[in-house]
């Protein structure tokens, strides 16, 4: 069953107060008082938190619709360290950006929708804590012009933070993972945001770290990792690397990954943060004005040929059973509303009907 907020609740107790189960704990929630029962065996320990108290924040002033809002006070609440994330993430956005209000929506859907795969997968407290930190701080860097690799500077922060990882073990299972010098210094690689923030962004997510407190340098190296990884899906990320740099699986040095359940939850929360109807299907919409900007779509035709073949390949890129249920459900209204732009019926294949885009043709 698709993940909904839904069908994991269990309805109101005797009291009328409402009742949810999660897995191996229970919340119930009494006017502002949250109460989370965990269930061991032998032993249940009661933890009650101030829910106003522990809500209030910088992003109060930002509209976050359900369901999203409701995980992201559950986490705030169950882990209060990740408020200053939030608020360093806020004023990163504010800083960055003449209009941020996309921006900060875009991380709060993904920090919620890692938490809600964490509790749908029953995992520990290490991983609905650290999930969300990721996405909250997964995009710091993509609008600062300053955190370029093409600065030798940032280049030798990025390399030294990598090292340090891959000393403690991390990326294990990329063995070419920054590797190649000669691709990410290249200058259509190194000065292309899109391209390399995931990489600056785990520096300035260890200073954001630092700054606020509250983080294990265990559980850094696992953030910082996480927000390396979260780009890996992106195929046409992959392919811009490999164009520039004149070869096949050139990517391979700049994208690693994703290996731990961290690693994945950040990378498909982002992944499926994309599959929104509003801002794929209708003309004008973020996406198709991508289509045409990007991908040299013409007309309203070709832009949603060129969104289809796009979102396509996306969806398969989850990493999670979770996350590709989530994004199955939400690929398939938004494959029908693009069928109906094509002018085809949904049993037909754009592909067949009208080729691959002439962006991807060989």
């Amino acid at each position: 069953m698709p993940l909904s907020v839904s069908n994991k609740i269990s309805g109101p107790d005797a009291g009328g107060n409402e009742k949810r189960a999660w897995g191996r704990y229970h919340i119930v929630e009494k006017g502002d008082v949250m109460k989370i029962t965990f269930i061991r065996p032998l032993v249940a320990v009661l933890f009650i938190f101030a829910a106003a108290p522990v809500f209030a924040g910088s992003q109060d002033s930002h509209a976050l619709p359900e369901p999203y809002l409701s995980f992201e006070k559950r986490y705030l609440a169950e882990f209060p360290a990740l408020q200053p994330l939030m608020d360093k993430m806020i004023a990163n956005s504010k800083a960055m950006l003449k209009d941020p209000e996309q921006d900060i929506l875009h991380n709060r859907i993904c920090a919620a929708l890692a938490y809600q795969m964490a509790l749908a997968r029953k995992s520990p407290a290490s991983v609905r804590k650290l999930g969300p930190a990721t996405d909250l701080l997964h995009n710091i860097t993509k609008d600062n012009k300053k955190a370029a690799l093409s600065d030798p500077v940032v280049f030798g922060r990025v390399e030294a933070l990598v090292a340090s990882l891959k000393k403690a073990g991390k990326f294990r299972d990329s063995k070419d993972f920054f590797t190649d010098k000669s691709v990410l210094t290249h200058k259509k690689i190194a000065g292309n945001l899109a391209l390399v923030h995931h990489l600056t962004g785990a520096v300035w997510a260890d200073d954001a770290l630092n700054e606020a407190g509250g983080f294990s340098d265990k559980e850094k190296q696992v953030i910082e990792t996480a927000i390396i990884a979260h780009s890996t899906g992106y195929w046409y990320f992959r392919d811009s690397v490999d164009e520039a740099a004149g070869r096949k699986k050139a990517w391979r040095s700049v994208f690693p990954k994703p290996a731990s359940i961290v690693d994945k939850l950040a990378h498909d929360a982002d992944l499926i943060s994309q599959f929104v109807p509003e801002s794929v299907s209708p003309e004008g919409s973020k996406w198709r004005q991508l289509a045409s900007k990007r991908w040299g779509a013409k007309d309203a035709k070709e832009e949603a040929h060129v969104v289809y073949y796009v979102f396509n390949r996306l969806y398969n890129e989850a990493k999670t059973k979770e996350g590709a249920e989530m994004a199955l459900e939400r690929w398939k209204v938004i494959r029908s509303e693009l069928m109906r732009s094509m002018g085809l019926k949904d049993s037909e294949d754009p592909l067949k009907a009208l080729g691959v885009p002439a962006f991807w043709k060989e």
